[in-house]
C-alpha cells in the first residue's frame, strides 16, 4: 500500500473517530438530528425530552405515533419492546400520540406533547380488564346494597341476599322494593323493622312492638338504636328491643334520621314542608330549614359527615351540618352522586359530570357526554371513577379524564362498586339472561 493511501486510511479513521464523538457526545447530552421531511435546518439538530411514564397495572406495551417503543434500535422483537413503568429518554419535541396496550385489556390512547429538554410525566395511568361480566343471580331490575366486607349483596327488587363467597341466596319474607340497610361492622341487615342475619339464618321482628301500624323504619348507625316513625311520632325501640321511647310528637312527619342524639325530620304543615331538627333526648326543637312545598324528600343515609336530604321530585339535594342547621349547600339537577373526600362530591346530571366543593360553594364541570347518564360511582383511591348510561359502563381515569367503554349491553342499572376487591356489580340484559352480573374493573 502507498503512503498516500496509508495517510488518507489514517486521517480517515480520525475523521470518523472525531465525528462518532461528536455525535456520540450530542446524544448523551440530549441532542438529536431531526431528519423529518421537509428538512427545516434551524431545527435539524434539536434538544430532546424525556417520557415519564406508568400504569396500573404495569407491563404495558409503549406506542408513540403507532410505533412500539423498543429497549434498544436494534431490537427485533415483541420482546424487547418498552413497557411501563419506564423513562424513554431523547424524544424530539413536538406532539404525539401515546397508546398503551396490555394483553385482556382496553387499550389507553392519548395526547402529549414532548418540550426539549424537559420530562412529561404520564404517571398511574389506569388500564381496565376487557373481560365479560359473571352472572350472580337471576333478578329484575332493582337497588343493590352490599355489607361492608363485600361478602353479602341484597337485591331489593327480589327481596333475597346473596353470599357473594359461595353464591348461597336468602329469600326474605319482607315486601319486594324495601330499602335494607346494612348493619355497620356487621353481616347484618335491617330492613321494614327486621334484623336479618344470613350468616346464622336468624331474625329479629321488631314490628310485632307496635303492631298493624304502617311505619317508616330507621337504624342509626350513630347510636345503634332503631326509630320508626308512624306519620304522628318518632320513636326509639331501646337497646332491650321490648322498650319504646316516643322522642318527638304532634306534627306529620314525612321522613326522618338519628344522627348523635339529634332528630332530624321533615315535617308537613298545612301547604309547609319544614326540615326541622329536635333533640333526641328532650325533643326540644334546635333549628330548622324552610323546604320547597312540592317535593318528594328522602333521607340518605351515607357514611359522610353531612345530613344528606334529596327531593327526588326536584332533583334537588341538600347537605346539612349538623353542628349548624344555618350551614348547609344545595345542588339542583342532580341525579346522583358519590362521595369524593368529607368536602367533594362528583354528581351527575343527564349529559354532565361535576364535581361540588361544600367549603367554596363551587361546581367544576368533569367532562360532558353524549348520553344521559344514570349513575355515577367514586373509587375511594382517586384514580377513576365509573359512570353509566342505559347501554354503556365507563372507567374515567381522574388524572387523564381519558373515557374508556368497559362493557355494552342492555337495559344497563344499579351499579355497585366493590372498592377492596375492584368489582362492579350492576343488573343487566345479557343475551336472554336478565340478572345482577359481577366484572372485575383492574
Amino acid at each position: 500500500m502507498s503512503k498516500a493511501a496509508r495517510d488518507f486510511l489514517f486521517f480517515s479513521f480520525v475523521a470518523i473517530f472525531i465525528i462518532m464523538t461528536v455525535l456520540i457526545s450530542l446524544y448523551a447530552s440530549g441532542y438529536k438530528f431531526n431528519l423529518s421531511w421537509p428538512l427545516k435546518f434551524n431545527r435539524l439538530l434539536q434538544k430532546t425530552g424525556m417520557l415519564n411514564i406508568s400504569t396500573l397495572p404495569k407491563d404495558a406495551t409503549i406506542f408513540l405515533n403507532d410505533k412500539p417503543q423498543k429497549k434498544s434500535m436494534f431490537s427485533i422483537s415483541k420482546k424487547d419492546y418498552t413497557t411501563t413503568p419506564a423513562k424513554i429518554k431523547n424524544i424530539l419535541p413536538g406532539e404525539y400520540i401515546l397508546r398503551l396496550e396490555r394483553e385482556n385489556y382496553w387499550p389507553f390512547e392519548r395526547k402529549i406533547r414532548i418540550e426539549s429538554g424537559q420530562t412529561t410525566f404520564a404517571e398511574d395511568i389506569n388500564l381496565f380488564l376487557s373481560n365479560l361480566p359473571l352472572l350472580i343471580s337471576l333478578s329484575a331490575p332493582g337497588n343493590l346494597t352490599m355489607n361492608e366486607n363485600g361478602k353479602y349483596l341484597y337485591l331489593a327488587t327480589e327481596g333475597k341476599i346473596v353470599n357473594l363467597k359461595n353464591g348461597n341466596e336468602f329469600t326474605l319474607e319482607t315486601n319486594k322494593n324495601a330499602p335494607g340497610h346494612w348493619i355497620k361492622n356487621s353481616n347484618k341487615l335491617f330492613i321494614d323493622g327486621k334484623i336479618l342475619d344470613p350468616e346464622k339464618d336468624e331474625e329479629i321482628d321488631l314490628t310485632i312492638l307496635i303492631g298493624q301500624k304502617k311505619a317508616i323504619w330507621h337504624y342509626s348507625n350513630f347510636d345503634n338504636l332503631i326509630y320508626y316513625s308512624d306519620g304522628l311520632s318518632i320513636n326509639r325501640i331501646e337497646s332491650d328491643n321490648r322498650t319504646i321511647s316516643t322522642i318527638i310528637k304532634g306534627e306529620e312527619y314525612l321522613n326522618f334520621e338519628s344522627r348523635n342524639e339529634i332528630m332530624f325530620a321533615v315535617v308537613k304543615n298545612n301547604n309547609q314542608i319544614t326540615l326541622k331538627s329536635y333533640s333526641a333526648k328532650t325533643g326540644e326543637k334546635s333549628g330548622q330549614i324552610e323546604l320547597p312545598p312540592v317535593g318528594d324528600y328522602i333521607f340518605k343515609y351515607e357514611d359522610s359527615k353531612y345530613i344528606c336530604l334529596y327531593d327526588q321530585k326536584n332533583l334537588t339535594l341538600y347537605l346539612i351540618n349538623p353542628a349548624d342547621m344555618n350551614d348547609y349547600s344545595v345542588i339542583r339537577g342532580i341525579k346522583s352522586w358519590s362521595w369524593i373526600n368529607e368536602s367533594e362530591i362528583i354528581y351527575n346530571n343527564d349529559w354532565e359530570i361535576n364535581i361540588f366543593n361544600i367549603d367554596s360553594g363551587q361546581s367544576t364541570l368533569i367532562t360532558r357526554v353524549s348520553e344521559v347518564i344514570n349513575n355515577i360511582i367514586w373509587h375511594k383511591n382517586g384514580l377513576y371513577f365509573i359512570f353509566s348510561t342505559d347501554n354503556k359502563i365507563n372507567a374515567v381515569d381522574t388524572q387523564t379524564r381519558i373515557v374508556t367503554t368497559i362493557f355494552q349491553s342492555e337495559n344497563i342499572a344499579y351499579p355497585l362498586l366493590d372498592e377492596k376487591n375492584n368489582f362492579l356489580y350492576f343488573y343487566s340484559k345479557i343475551g336472554n339472561q336478565p340478572g345482577v352480573y359481577k366484572m372485575l374493573l383492574q
